[in-house]
């Protein structure tokens, strides 16, 4: 079997569209800005997206998105990666939007799909907890029926853009046992009695939140899906969503490269450029083949998603490979910088820092590969085909 890598043309009018509005809109010094301004996020990128219709990419035309596919997505996200976009697309849009578009109700979607789309509301999943567990038993928040609401109790962490979002996606158990049953979603306001958030210091000046549930009243009618049956399109729409962050690694791994090649072939040393030494020859080859081979194990995962097969093996496999990328572009690309790849005012420190993100986010590399193992697969590894 052959997969072909190469993009179609609507795929490559997207990417390149995309290049050309981050790099007008997205400068290094926008990135630098986001990180000590007081919003969490520009503003006027975020309307930018929404007027392009990358809000609303996936989502049904008849609640205000373009329909496009999973691929023309994936297009998209190295371009993310590429610029260090600081706006909450994965958290809104690939991943509580995503939710809220397969298991929301009539309802629940049609109010907040065009919301989302239009760039006039932000939702944000709540997923990880304190035991810091990736998997189903991680879930141990505590949801209990209380006449037409659950009260929730517990605790999540490492939730970003908590403080601007309208709704959280929260993650909680029905019951007293462990697994996927029980697993449910609810829409919950951060705003409501009982949610207190606290800002978490971060490497990235990232904005996360612990976010801490004491007797939230939820009504019933902001569940997302069947009570206690949440799991499986949670578990799918996370790994969907780590094969993107696994292309905003790609990106990022772009720029990376080249930032440090340029360097190699520009920085002179005892009068000869240090890019002649073998030693860095090396180490700027390893970035390349980091960079690749996420690229080719994060592009079938989009395509196994695209044509419909199972893909949660190949979707572990590609975050297991994107998070020992991201932190081992990032150290031989220091390697070769030395001192100067942690001056501040150097780009190579953005991307180590959110690299450091990347690393964890959405499963770690240990986790993902455990992940791969687990969900086992007879497919054989296939011819891959690019320019």
């Amino acid at each position: 079997m052959s997969i072909d890598l190469n993009f179609n043309e609507q795929q490559q009018l997207i990417q390149n569209t995309a290049r050309e509005f981050f790099q007008k809109h997205c400068p290094i010094d926008v990135v630098r800005r986001a990180e000590k301004a007081d919003e969490e996020y520009p503003a006027d990128l975020w309307r930018g997206m929404a007027d392009l219709g990358w809000l609303g990419i996936t989502f049904p035309e008849a609640y205000g998105g373009l329909g496009c596919s999973f691929l023309d997505l994936y297009a998209l996200y190295g371009e993310l990666g590429r610029s260090l976009a600081p706006v909450p697309h994965l958290e809104c849009v690939a991943l509580a939007g995503t939710l809220v578009a397969e298991l929301g109700s009539e309802t629940q979607k049609a109010e907040w799909l065009p919301r989302i789309a239009a760039g006039e509301a932000i939702l944000t999943p709540a997923l990880m907890e304190p035991d810091g567990l990736y998997g189903p038993d991680g879930v141990t928040l505590s949801a209990r029926r209380d006449g037409d609401n659950f009260l929730l109790n517990g605790v999540k962490l490492l939730v970003a853009y908590a403080k601007s979002a309208d709704r959280l996606v929260c993650a909680a158990r029905i019951g007293t046992g462990d697994g996927a049953a029980g697993v449910s979603l609810f829409l919950v306001d951060p705003k409501a009695p009982g949610v207190s958030l606290e800002k978490t210091t971060n490497m990235a000046s990232a904005p996360l939140y612990a976010v801490i549930f004491k007797d939230v009243a939820v009504p019933t009618s902001d569940a997302l899906g069947e009570v206690g049956g949440a799991w499986p399109v949670l578990d799918a729409t996370v790994m969907k969503a780590a094969v993107l962050q696994s292309a905003m690694v790609v990106g990022a791994g772009e720029v990376v490269l080249d930032m440090t090649a340029d360097y190699a072939r520009t920085r002179v040393q005892f009068g000869q450029p240090i890019g002649r030494h073998q030693a860095v020859q090396y180490l700027v080859t390893d970035i390349a083949i980091e960079q690749n081979l996420t690229r080719n194990l994060a592009l079938r995962a989009a395509w196994r998603i695209e044509s419909g097969r199972s893909f949660l093996r190949e979707a572990a496999l590609a975050k297991a490979c994107a998070s020992k990328a991201a932190a081992a572009m990032t150290f031989a690309a220091h390697e070769v910088h030395a001192g100067i790849g942690f001056m501040l005012d150097y780009d190579l420190q953005l991307y180590t820092l959110r690299a450091k993100h990347w690393e964890s986010n959405l499963g770690d590399r240990r986790h993902c590969l455990e992940r791969a193992m687990a969900e086992g697969g007879d497919d054989p590894l296939p011819h891959f085909q690019h320019a």
